[in-house]
């Protein structure tokens, strides 16, 4: 049975940011899709439940990002005033 959950930061809202845990997330074993939406500076992670699950994927973003993310229900609202702390912008 497969899950999609959206990963967003939990401090940091940098548009750049979820690109990379893209390219994290897709490397976990049971990882089927990741979509990346900048504008709300999160990931949506499509995962294969009996091969993985939120705590692998949310350990292994944290583990090479050093930063923690929170996974939560598909497209729930996200606080625009997250951008204000990127250098990007």
């Amino acid at each position: 049975m497969t899950s999609t959950l959206t990963f967003r930061p939990s401090r940091i809202g940098c548009p750049s940011i979820p690109g990379t845990v893209k390219g994290i997330v897709m490397s976990v074993p049971g990882v089927i899709d990741a979509k990346i939406h900048y504008d709300e500076r999160s990931v949506d992670v499509r995962f294969d439940e009996e091969k993985t699950n939120a705590q692998v994927i949310t350990k292994k973003i944290g583990e090479e990002m050093g930063l923690a993310f929170e996974p939560t229900a598909l497209h729930e609202g996200f606080a625009e005033d997250a951008a204000a702390s990127c250098p990007m912008i």
